[in-house]
């Protein structure tokens, strides 16, 4: 047997005498740690931030009030947080270099800021969409390569690491070709089944096996099959214990983020989490 195979069935061996513990996560806004409800609740719920940033919050960011927030997180006692860095019509594999040079200097704006809040990594949207390069992921590939060896190089500097998230991908070969070839030790991927069962036919299983070790962190909400809706866990039609479950067997314990859009499925997006939670060794 491979070591590599003997490594992931002593996981799974261990998984049985040992309760999991894991990292939970939610999206936040930046301006909502400015609301003390917003500490407050991630605060009592044991809940770290994963705090977006939009491209209008980075424009208008004073250093001063980002010490301050990154403060308050500490003095909260919330240690463990991530980044979502912004992505609306941001495309680093951009064919237009000047549009790709735009895309990269945005998502280094997110990135000057890890230093102060120190996240244990920064999503980013691959950015890879089939039918936007008419499938000719070599197009993609070339700009996408220059611009995540850039910010991998930004990462590496602010002590941080980068996390190539799924979206519109209909499979993980694209990314697992760019981590490849930009060869840093500081590109991961975060995993998102949700838009993995919308925009793939690929089982959530191979999904998880193709990046194995690498998940650094998971995008936990559901769907319907329809729309990336973003309802809590349990309310749509997700498969999450079996691609839990799949992603510890390859190799993995990421940081889990929930993503509520509503405000009132923060609480039930976390007792869906958490029940299903409860059923995993």
């Amino acid at each position: 047997m491979s070591y590599h195979r003997c490594r992931l069935a002593f996981i799974s061996h261990i998984r049985y005498f040992f309760k999991m513990n894991w990292t939970i996560h939610s999206t936040v806004h930046y301006p909502m740690l400015a609301l003390d409800e917003t500490i407050r609740t991630l605060r009592e719920n044991s809940v770290g931030p994963e705090i977006y940033f939009s491209g209008a919050v980075l424009d208008e960011l004073k250093l001063e009030e980002a010490e301050r927030a990154a403060t308050a997180l500490r003095d909260a006692g919330i240690s463990s947080l991530t980044f979502h860095a912004p992505f609306h019509d941001l495309w680093p594999g951009a064919r237009d270099e000047e549009i790709r040079r735009l895309a990269v200097r945005r998502l280094k704006q997110a990135i000057s800021l890890a230093p102060l809040f120190r996240p244990a990594g920064i999503v980013v949207h691959g950015g890879y969409f089939g039918w936007l390069f008419d499938f000719r992921s070599d197009e993609w590939f070339e700009s996408a390569k220059r611009s995540f060896s850039e910010l991998a190089e930004a990462a590496e500097k602010a002590d941080t690491r980068l996390f190539a998230e799924n979206v519109f991908d209909d499979e993980p070969s694209h990314l697992l070709r760019l981590r490849d070839a930009v060869g840093s030790p500081r590109l991961g991927f975060c995993f998102d089944p949700g838009h993995a069962a919308l925009f793939s036919k690929i089982s959530l299983h191979r999904w998880a096996y193709a990046f194995g070790e690498n998940t650094m962190q998971m995008h936990v909400h559901d769907n319907r099959g329809q729309r990336d809706d973003h309802l809590p866990v349990g309310e749509g039609t997700l498969n999450y214990r079996g691609a839990l479950l799949a992603v510890l067997d390859a190799g993995a314990h990421p940081i889990l983020t929930m993503e509520p859009h509503r405000k009132e499925h923060f609480s039930r997006s976390l007792s869906g989490l958490r029940s299903i939670l409860s059923t995993i060794p």
